[in-house]
Parts: structure tokens; sequence; C-alpha cells
């Protein structure tokens, strides 16, 4: 799972996240989720256009 915070941490007491994760195996299980601490705000339907490119674009990012 990649996690992304949308807001610094001394911007706001709760961090909005944007998470990319797998849920099961196959393509077209790749979604993103919205969390703010620990509730989910939004969630993209399975299998939404570009997931697996973002995980890994992202974890280059943050892995540097």
């Amino acid at each position: 799972m990649l996690t992304k915070p949308l807001h610094s941490s001394h911007e706001a007491p709760e961090t909005k996240e944007i998470r990319i994760s797998r849920e099961g195996s196959g393509r077209n299980t790749w979604r993103w989720s919205i969390w703010k601490g620990s509730t989910l705000v939004a969630r993209s339907p399975a299998g939404f256009a570009g997931a697996e490119a973002a995980y890994e674009a992202g974890r280059r990012v943050l892995n540097r």
C-alpha cells in the first residue's frame, strides 16, 4: 500500500491521505481511497484505470 498525506501535519490535526492498494490477485484489483485519520472518506471502484502505474510512480518518489 502507498500512502501520501494531502496536507502537512501542522496545517490540520488529522491529515487526509490518499492510499493506493491492491485487493486480490489479477488485473483490475487496484483501488484508491482517501482517509482522514482512521475514517474512510472516498474510495474508487475496483480496477480504476492507471492505478498500478500510479502506485509504482508513487513508490519510486517516496523511496528516494
